[in-house]
Order: C-alpha cells, then sequence, then structure tokens
C-alpha cells in the first residue's frame, strides 16, 4: 500500500492515501501512484483550500517526491506543498 506524507510551510504535516494515476507519479510494482487531492485539501487551512483549487492537480514529480506550488488570486505565492511517496 502506498501513502504520501505531506508538508509545507505554514501548516502541519500529515499522511494521504494514494490514488492511481496516469502516467507520471511514484511508481510501485509498475503503478504511477498520487497523492488524493480530496485529503490534501482537506488537510491545508482552510484559507488556502481555493487557492489549491485553482492549481488543479499539477503535481510535478522528481523521483519518489512530488509537489505543487498554490498561489493566492494575484499570483503570489502562498506556499509549496510537498509529497513523499512511503510504501507500507
Amino acid at each position: 500500500m502506498i501513502s504520501f506524507r505531506i508538508n509545507g510551510a505554514g501548516f502541519k504535516g500529515c499522511t494521504v492515501p494514494a490514488k492511481e494515476a496516469g502516467l507520471v507519479g511514484f511508481y510501485d510494482t509498475g503503478i504511477p501512484y498520487r497523492p488524493d487531492n480530496d485529503a490534501v485539501r482537506a488537510a491545508l487551512p482552510y484559507r488556502w483550500r481555493k487557492a489549491f483549487d485553482r492549481a488543479g492537480s499539477a503535481w510535478w514529480f522528481d523521483g519518489d517526491n512530488a509537489h505543487v506550488c498554490i498561489r493566492d488570486r494575484h499570483g503570489r505565492n502562498l506556499t509549496i506543498i510537498y509529497a513523499h511517496g512511503v510504501k507500507g
């Protein structure tokens, strides 16, 4: 079972379940996974949830790690959310 540890500046981290991804993601036994966006959204402070919705599911993957940058309505950075894939 795959899960992702979520963290970033400005909020308490947590662990969220994984969902199967289309092509790009954290691979386990030949299947790509990405963080569950609904669980990530629920873990964020309420004032950042709309910004996360605007970012869509644009997770950028670099090996076992993924990140998404969330911005306010004026395009200013709020934080970068990091997701670290964990097996087990």
